[in-house]
C-alpha cells in the first residue's frame, strides 16, 4: 500500500512531467534518493530531502506529507487530527523565538507551525520532531 508521501510524489511528478531521475537531479539529491522513497525503502526521509523535493515541485513539505491533495480539495487545509500535537508545535516555535531572539512575520510563524505539525504527524512518535522544527526555523529570515 502506498503512503501519502508516495502518492503525492507520484501525482506531482506526473503534473510536472518529471521522471524520478529528473527530480533527483533538479533537487540536487543523491541518485536513487527519490526512488527509495517511492519504493518504500526510505520510510522517513530527512527534512533536507523533503525540502529539496518540495522546492522543485513547487509545493510545501506539508503538501508532500498531506493525506489529501489540496488542489483536489479546492485548496482546503488538511484537518487537524491531533490537536495536542498542533499546540506542541506552537509551543516549540515560541521556545525557538525566545531562545533565538528572533522576530518573524505572522505568515512565517504560521508556516513553521504548519510544517512542524505536518512533518511530526508522519513520525511514529507521539511528539514534535524537534530537530525538524529547529532546522525549518533556521531557514526563516528573522528581522
Amino acid at each position: 500500500m502506498a503512503t501519502p508521501l508516495q502518492m503525492r510524489l507520484k501525482h506531482l511528478m506526473q503534473e510536472k512531467n518529471l521522471r524520478t531521475s529528473d527530480l533527483e537531479k533538479l533537487a540536487g539529491l543523491k541518485m536513487s534518493a527519490v526512488r527509495n522513497i517511492m519504493l518504500g525503502k526510505t520510510k522517513h526521509p530527512k527534512a533536507e530531502t523533503l525540502q529539496a523535493i518540495a522546492e522543485v515541485l513547487g509545493c510545501a513539505i506539508a503538501d508532500l506529507l498531506g493525506k489529501e491533495s489540496t488542489k483536489e480539495e479546492g485548496n482546503l487545509s488538511p484537518k487537524v487530527e491531533r490537536p495536542q500535537l498542533l499546540v506542541d508545535a506552537a509551543k516549540t516555535l515560541v521556545s525557538l523565538l525566545e531562545t533565538n531572539d528572533c522576530n518573524l512575520t505572522l505568515d512565517q510563524a504560521c508556516l513553521i507551525i504548519k510544517e512542524t505539525y505536518a512533518y511530526s504527524t508522519q513520525n511514529e512518535s507521539d511528539g514534535i520532531d524537534e530537530q525538524f522544527a529547529k532546522w525549518f526555523f533556521s531557514k526563516q529570515k528573522c528581522s
